[in-house]
């Protein structure tokens, strides 16, 4: 059986120092595949009184991870959210009540199941705020309480989730755990025989049965024998010897019969053959086999007609396609044409470069200055190129009109590249767009940033590719920590400017945003805090929600217009604000992957969480 504490009962590994004491605690407090967690949940509660219950969870469930409602009176209504994140109280009361409550949702119970340790005072506590805030009652299963379940009468579900409760602790024998559960159909044969037995496991497992087949089994490293008196014993409902002349004479298979025998009625022999009952033990003789000597389809029938009994006692998997949908995930794809945008923009570049001979070396204030409103490249000390002529401030060596070259034609001139120097113009320019839409620059991460006006949050309008009217944050403010840890910061959007050329040698812009973050005074954070407080930001934040924020940005430096413009006459240069655009013959289901984003959702909160709680560690290591 298994037990509750560390030892070798079961298969049951020892826990190694600084480890949970309890493998099934251990296993679900470390556990890294949400899906199945939600697979055990609902296992759990259709033991626990909820027969009915419909899995929900992995769909469009609108903030239900299950649902029951009770054949007697269908008003009797509950609602299951399953969770393995710490903050469970704050998961609860301000993300599953509210979204359930937001939903319009009608149900009596709220169910909600946690890996995290709830003492007394907090379950009897958040009972009562449920009840007074929302109206329903609350039944809470944590940690402890599914541990007791699973280490008890529930104990067969820790071998039929193996990718919760995993080796070392919970080791496996021929790729099936070996934690008690006799949930399984274990086909057993002689080399001679694998034909049949292969083909018969197939067939099984087509009809919905959880096989096992000794000739197609995982068993690098083990001793073949003593794997399959393991499944007998552990996991065997039923014990499928393949028998025939050859395999009658293979002693180790007569002994594994022999063995499954005294575990009473599980044997159900399998006769290939015509072989001599008389060399076969007694007990086995004396049972009725599936006659696969009279064709196979005719033994097949026969064995489902005595398997078929079993069903209420077997875990058969929903359906074929609840199986499936372990192995293929849901397609994120369909067959329809599509427009696929790239957060790349056209550029019109002036065909010629003006080059400034200065009368001296400008100083670093003075460069600096006239970056804001000049986009322009510094050959040496005292010779600029630009597009555009000088303004009148810029210390000029002489006032006849400065000499021009085609970039296109001039591979090389000044000891620059041609090419070179146009694209960093292109970045100057857009530089000079930055300042001149109001962003500031930043001197600790090099970027230009978004000010925040009166009030953190600020949104600027944009118009989308759709046509659609909307706007964007480009500033904000989030908490980092919880409790008393917890500490406001601030953020801006930074645009940062890649340029290029295609093969056809037409100029593109590739805009990359970035998040700045910073203290409530203003102060950019360094090393580690700086990536997990823009995870925190921008967690949430998908294809769409990147591109809103790209097709936002461009549209501000261009003062809402369709494109930006640096310069004027034939020395201007343009920038489209319509990104890059392509016709896909295959459409992205955006249902589907919300359906997805919301079912991996929670592992993203954990690890959020959980970096959270690492930089708390070394602050208060700090102080």
């Amino acid at each position: 059986m298994l037990i509750d504490q560390c030892g070798e009962e079961a298969g049951i590994t020892t826990c190694g120092e600084g480890m949970s004491a309890d493998p099934v605690v251990y296993c679900l407090e470390h556990l890294t595949d949400y899906s199945q967690f939600e697979r055990l949940c609902s296992d759990v509660m259709n033991q626990s009184g909820y027969r009915d219950i419909e899995p929900l969870g992995g769909t469009n469930d609108r903030g239900r991870d299950a649902l029951h409602i009770s054949r007697v009176n269908s008003d009797d209504v509950t609602i299951f959210a399953y969770s393995v994140r710490g903050d469970w109280k704050n998961k609860l009361l301000n993300e599953d009540c509210k979204r359930i409550q937001d939903e319009k949702h009608e149900l009596q119970t709220l169910v909600f199941v946690t890996t995290a340790s709830v003492t007394s005072t907090q379950r009897d506590s958040v009972k009562e705020e449920v009840m007074k805030r929302f109206g329903w009652n609350l039944e809470l299963f944590d940690i402890e309480r599914l541990r007791i379940r699973l280490v008890n009468d529930l104990r067969y579900l820790v071998a039929q989730h193996p990718a919760i409760f995993c080796e070392p602790f919970f080791p496996k024998r021929g790729g099936l755990s070996v934690a008690e559960s006799l949930d399984t159909i274990v086909v057993d044969h002689a080399p001679p025989d694998h034909a049949l037995a292969t083909w018969l496991a197939r067939r099984l497992q087509l009809l919905g049965y959880r096989t096992w087949c000794y000739g197609t089994a995982p068993l690098a490293g083990e001793t073949a024998d003593e794997t399959v008196r393991t499944l007998i014993e552990r996991r065997a409902l039923r014990y499928l010897p393949i028998l025939s002349g050859n395999s009658i004479a293979n002693a180790d298979l007569l002994a594994r019969c022999s063995a499954a025998l005294v575990h009473g009625d599980r044997t159900v022999p399998c006769r290939a053959d015509n072989y001599d009952d008389s060399t076969l033990p007694t007990k086995l003789s004396q049972l009725s086999p599936a006659r696969f000597s009279d064709g196979w389809a005719t033994g097949l029938n026969s064995l489902v007609a005595t398997l078929d009994a079993l069903k209420p006692l077997m875990t058969i998997a929903q359906g074929t396609a609840v199986a499936l949908r372990s192995y293929v995930p849901e397609p994120v794809t369909k067959a329809s044409p599509d427009p696929i945008y790239a957060n790349v923009f056209r550029v019109t570049c002036p065909t010629q470069i003006q080059a400034c001979d200065l009368s001296r070396e400008l100083t670093k204030e003075e460069e600096m200055e006239l970056r804001k409103s000049w986009s322009f490249v510094v050959a040496h000390s005292t010779l600029l190129l630009s597009f555009e002529k000088p303004p009148a401030s810029v210390p000029r060596a002489d006032d006849e009109r400065p000499p021009r070259y085609s970039w296109m034609r001039c591979r090389e001139k000044f000891g620059k590249r041609s090419v070179n120097v146009v694209k960093e113009l292109v970045r100057r320019s857009m530089e000079v767009a930055c300042w001149r839409a109001g962003l500031q620059w930043c001197d600790s991460r090099h970027v230009f940033y978004f000010q925040k006006g009166d009030k953190p949050l600020r949104n600027v309008s944009f118009t989308h590719v759709d046509g659609r009217k909307t706007r964007v944050a480009v500033t904000g403010f989030q908490s980092y920590g919880s409790g008393d840890h917890a500490k406001p910061f601030h953020y801006q959007l930074s645009p940062g400017f890649r340029v290029g050329f295609d093969g056809n040698g037409a100029c593109w812009l590739t805009l990359r945003v970035y998040v700045r973050v910073t203290d409530e005074e203003g102060a950019p954070y360094e090393g580690k805090a700086i990536g997990r407080r823009r995870k925190k930001v921008a967690k949430s934040w998908w294809n769409k929600e990147w591109f809103a924020r790209t097709i936002g940005v461009m549209q501000a430096l261009s003062a809402e217009k369709s494109t930006i413009v640096v310069g004027s006459g034939k020395s201007r240069l343009t920038v489209s604000c319509t990104p890059l655009r392509w016709e896909c013959p295959v459409a992205i289901d955006y249902h589907a992957v919300e359906r997805v984003g919301d079912f991996q959702d929670e592992m993203a909160q954990l690890r959020y969480i959980e970096d959270e709680d690492e930089d708390e560690t070394e602050n208060d290591a700090d102080e």
